[in-house]
């Protein structure tokens, strides 16, 4: 073997041991798995704790053989980009608004149709039971694993113009909803003119007059400033509204059993302590909320809001394919 030869093979090898003992590389030599999180709500949302405690609990789970690495704010990109990318694999986790997924498909969007449930507790147990198990079998057809369901409260109407207590006060109001066709057909049916935007566009569209209001829960309405610009708060409830913590199907068939366990039971873990965390802080945001200046409304006939959107669920009956049995109201 002449000089330049071996020194050729001694390189390789060298370099070869270097990848090897990468710890972000994946498995082997005793580094741990990067496992990037991308979500779009402020860091400090009850949910990007939730994610954190999930990261804590993955790496206890499997001696720490995985960091995750939460990303908020959208530094990742929308929920429409982050989606996407979980199911190609080229980002492994992901936190979603679950209208968004409806960008796959269609049938997803049964969980958007308002007033579906008249508890809370009556969801949780749907998407724990036969409901759940539905939605995530359509979700694993698009490489997309469901490890748990956070809660994201009663979704409710927010304005820079006036409290809104019957629909008629919705009358040609541009109010931002998801990008998700019953969440569209929703506000268009109740008079307003639906208008769908990415969830980091919100703000700047209240600013500047693009949109009058819009729909979210207290906590989003707090943490991601819009009680600045929009203070008529009203509780319409006509949703409640759930977000789906998502791995790529891919990156988790690449893992090995033991730690695919590990993935599916921090996510229950997670579920469960994200829905205590919100629960705690929903009245600390609703009171932040007051002190920031808003209005909110609590007379809101929301038997009148029932009856005006009745025509949604039939109209799109037929998208929701088998799905729309598990609704209470179907």
């Amino acid at each position: 073997m002449d000089r330049r030869h071996f020194i050729k093979i001694s390189v390789g090898t060298a370099a070869a041991a270097s990848l090897a003992g990468c710890g972000s590389s994946g498995a082997g030599g005793g580094g741990k798995t990067d496992v990037r999180l991308g979500d779009t709500v402020n860091d400090t949302n009850p949910e990007i704790a939730a994610e954190k405690y999930f990261g804590e609990r993955l790496a206890a789970l499997t001696n720490n053989a995985y960091e995750v690495k939460v990303f908020p704010n959208g530094t990742l990109g929308d929920h429409n980009r982050m989606n996407e990318q979980v199911r190609n694999g080229t980002l492994q986790m992901t936190k979603t608004l679950f209208a968004n997924l409806t960008a796959f498909d269609k049938r997803l969007g049964v969980l958007s149709v308002p007033y579906a449930f008249t508890k809370q507790s009556d969801l949780f147990a749907g998407l724990a039971g036969d409901l759940g198990r539905n939605l995530a079998a359509v979700l694993d057809g698009y490489d997309l694993k469901v490890l748990g369901w956070f809660d994201s409260g009663a979704r409710n109407v927010y304005n820079k113009k006036h409290a809104i207590k019957t629909p008629a006060d919705l009358k040609g109001m541009r109010i931002r909803v998801p990008q998700d066709a019953v969440a569209i057909d929703t506000f268009n049916t109740l008079g307003a003119q639906a208008t769908p935007l990415a969830t980091n566009e919100i703000y700047s569209a209240l600013q500047q007059g693009v949109i009058d209001g819009a729909e979210n829960n207290p906590i989003f309405y707090v943490t991601n400033k819009h009680v600045e610009e929009a203070k008529f708060w009203s509780w319409t409830r006509h949703q409640f509204g759930i977000d789906a913590l998502l791995v790529s199907k891919k990156w988790f068939n690449d893992q090995s059993k033991e730690h695919q366990d590990a993935l599916v039971q921090a996510g229950k873990e997670a579920e469960q302590r994200e829905r205590e965390l919100w629960t705690d802080e929903t009245d600390k945001y609703v009171k932040q909320a007051t002190d920031k200046g808003a209005k909110i409304n609590d007379d809101v006939d929301v038997t009148a809001f029932q009856q005006a959107v009745k025509p949604v669920l039939e109209k799109n009956r037929a998208t929701f394919g088998d799905l729309v049995k598990y609704l209470p109201v179907a």
